[in-house]
């Protein structure tokens, strides 16, 4: 009976003691409390999660199966929502160097963009512009990118414009040298590219060729191909290639030399017609 008294007072002192703490003492004790607690809350709050999980599946066993399914059509949302910026992103900064371009040459221009493509033989030889007539463009216009010539428009509409590539055969450009100043005509050879072609040759869908190269003049692989003015068609300096290899005619009257195209004509999206 005495140690149940004596078991009384103390708990009684004790409550007197907390009660008449200063104030720093309570909240050392509080935060005490507070910390050696944060374990045992932390144990409560997953148990209660878990439980509340369980008891949800136990009600509607098919819902994470739902959920699941709806996380993989939202991740391919957001996934096609990244490649359509990603390929934006691309085509503006492709523009925006196409336009850098513009504003830095001498030549009146007009930028249009390539809206279709003609294939012939499994590679493509013509193109379509957005722009024609009511533009200002007219037949026998040079056609060009920051790269270099890809060709000359050759039917012209309203809206739209046709233009030939030089890869093709019926496109001639008269050409010289940089180095030289050796003239030569560049045209498409319109050949397919086989597996044993150099990689040089895939940069392009089909190689040019400059023929009528004198034989006394000196050509080197790499030489620059740039327009000489000569026809009336095609100003002159712009850049159309470089050269692959050198040889002698069959007809052993003139050189002449593979081209690759230095425009990647397989990659067209923006180009040039060059108004003047």
């Amino acid at each position: 009976m005495r140690e149940k008294k004596y078991l009384i007072y103390v708990i009684v002192l004790a409550v007197l003691v907390l009660l008449n703490l200063p104030p720093l003492a309570e909240w050392r004790l509080k935060a005490f409390s507070r910390d050696n607690l944060v374990p045992f809350h932390n144990m409560v709050s997953t148990l209660s999660v878990k439980w509340h999980a369980f008891v949800s599946f136990i009600r509607n066993p098919g819902r994470p199966a739902e959920e699941k399914r709806k996380l993989i059509e939202e991740v391919g949302i957001l996934r096609e929502r990244v490649r359509n910026l990603e390929a934006a992103e691309r085509e503006n900064k492709e523009l925006k160097k196409q336009l850098g371009f513009a504003s830095t040459s001498k030549r009146r221009m007009i930028l249009c963009e390539v809206v279709a493509r003609d294939e012939i033989s499994g590679w493509w030889q013509m193109i379509t512009l957005n722009k024609g007539l009511i533009d200002g463009i007219e037949e026998g216009k040079a056609v060009i990118t920051l790269e270099g010539v890809i060709g000359k428009t050759m039917q012209v509409a309203r809206r739209t414009s046709d233009v030939l590539l030089v890869t093709d055969p019926n496109c001639r450009v008269a050409c010289k040298f940089s180095r030289t100043g050796a003239f030569g005509i560049v045209r498409g050879c319109g050949m397919p590219i086989t597996k044993a072609a150099s990689l040089e040759m895939l940069y392009a869908p089909s190689p040019c060729r400059m023929d009528y190269i004198s034989r006394e003049d000196e050509i080197w692989g790499h030489d620059e191909v740039v327009t000489s003015g000569l026809g009336g068609v095609f100003p002159e300096g712009l850049l159309v290639g470089y050269v692959k290899k050198v040889d002698i005619d069959p007809s052993g009257l003139y050189q002449r030399a593979d081209v690759i195209p230095a425009a990647e004509l397989g990659k067209l999206r923006y180009v040039f017609v060059v108004l003047q």
